[in-house]
């Protein structure tokens, strides 16, 4: 039996390292990242021949990874995006949604407002100040430029597709 709780306590810590990338250290290969994290959902190129690797641990979580990987092909870091911080780099009438997909990665809900021809995105967060989940919306006007965003305590039924979910 202590074998067993043994086994699964390490599988837990596994599972979690793989989540965040926190066994992860600056100078890993591509490779050691991948066999960490999993394969990325998006790969972003950078003009110094580098890349961004993303991986979204949404809609349901709360977080997004970005590992940023050098010309060499090393790991450079791994930052968490959904935060206020990264949030205010977002500026209203110049951000396009190809600079909020690079910043933030796969919203967690992606709408479209028929009456004011309006997509939204939204990302689900933890603020650390207040200890608190939010859904931070980003609206695009017809050209695809931020039109407003919006921070709203966050109701986890909003992102549900089930039949208790509100959408």
């Amino acid at each position: 039996m202590r074998k067993t709780i043994g086994y699964c306590f390490c599988l837990t810590l596994a599972a979690c390292a793989s989540y965040d990338g926190a066994g992860l250290r600056p100078g890993a290969s591509g490779d050691e990242v991948r066999s960490v994290m999993g394969d990325p959902v998006t790969i972003w190129r950078e003009a110094d021949g580098g890349a961004t690797w993303e991986y979204p641990r949404g809609p349901q979580g709360l977080h997004t990874y970005m590992a940023r990987l050098g010309s060499d092909g090393r790991l450079r870091e791994v930052r968490q995006v959904l935060n206020i911080e990264t949030f205010a780099g977002i500026r209203t009438g110049t951000t396009t949604r190809e600079e909020v997909r690079r910043l933030l990665g796969t919203p967690a809900r992606e709408i479209y407002f028929k009456r004011k021809n309006e997509h939204t995105w939204d990302y689900r967060y933890f603020d650390e100040a207040s200890r608190y989940d939010y859904a931070f919306s980003v609206h695009f006007n017809q050209q695809g430029v931020v039109s407003g965003t919006q921070a709203t305590p966050d109701d986890p039924r909003y992102f549900s597709s089930g039949p208790d979910g509100l959408n």
